[in-house]
C-alpha cells in the first residue's frame, strides 16, 4: 500500500472512530432517508425470528477504506437507531447512520452469492468491485 493510501485511510478510521466517540443524537431525518428494499424486507422476515434484526455497521477497512458489516442480533446497543418497515428492523449505530444517510439496504441474490448490500449511497465515492467496501465523499 502505497503512502498516499496508508494516510488517506488512517485519516478515514481516526475520523470514524473520533465520531464515534463524540456522536450524540441523530436527526430524524437521517433515519428517515434510509431505505430498505423489498428484496431485504422479504429475506428478514424469512431470517429474522423472536425480536432478532439486522445489524447494519460502517468500519475501517476493506479494499477502499470503509466496509459495511451485516450481523444478524437480538442485542441493541445504547446508541442504536432504528430503522422499521414493514414489521421487520434494522439497527445502525449512531456513528455508521452518518455514512449512510440516502442509503438503501437491499438483499441481492445471485447464481453464485447472496447477501445483503448497501446500494445508492450518496456518501459513497468509489469501491471495490465486490461492492464491500467504499471511500466516503470528500466535500
Amino acid at each position: 500500500m502505497n503512502t498516499f493510501v496508508q494516510r488517506r485511510v488512517g485519516i478515514a478510521v481516526s475520523s470514524l472512530l473520533q465520531r464515534r466517540m463524540l456522536s450524540s443524537a441523530v436527526p430524524a431525518a437521517d433515519v428517515k432517508s434510509i431505505q430498505l428494499s423489498n428484496t431485504c424486507i422479504n429475506r428478514l422476515k424469512e431470517i429474522c425470528k423472536s425480536s432478532s434484526f439486522l445489524r447494519v455497521s460502517v468500519e475501517g477497512g476493506g479494499c477502499s477504506g470503509f466496509q459495511y458489516k451485516f450481523s444478524v442480533e437480538k442485542q441493541l446497543g445504547d446508541d442504536d437507531v432504528i430503522v422499521s418497515r414493514d414489521g421487520v428492523q434494522v439497527a445502525i449505530d449512531s456513528a455508521s447512520i452518518e455514512y449512510l444517510t440516502g442509503a438503501t439496504i437491499d438483499y441481492h441474490t445471485e447464481l453464485i452469492r447472496s447477501g445483503f448490500r448497501v446500494i445508492n449511497n450518496p456518501k459513497a465515492d468509489q469501491g471495490c468491485s465486490c461492492g464491500a467496501s467504499f471511500t466516503v465523499k470528500l466535500d
